[in-house]
């Protein structure tokens, strides 16, 4: 759990799209971009490597959406 926070927290803008999804629900990559202010290719590699960390997923219809993990680390993250 620590690692995975860490993984997270070791780059804000990690951080922000979990947060995003958190408050947002499944988006699609264009909007969390646009949210998180970041250029899509950044915002495209974040969710690769939120994806192969198990924190987000792709649901069938191309959307972004947390895990349950991805939740749990929002929440651990918060209690720091």
């Amino acid at each position: 759990m620590e690692e995975l926070a860490g993984f997270v927290n070791g780059n804000v803008n990690r951080r922000k799209v979990l947060e995003i999804l958190e408050s947002k629900g499944a988006s699609d990559p264009q909007r969390i971009a646009k949210i998180a202010r970041l250029i899509p290719a950044a915002t495209g590699k974040i969710i690769e490597e939120l994806e192969a960390s198990g924190l987000v997923q792709k649901t069938e219809d191309g959307k972004i959406d947390l895990t349950a993990d991805g939740k749990i680390i929002i929440d651990y993250i918060r209690a720091l």
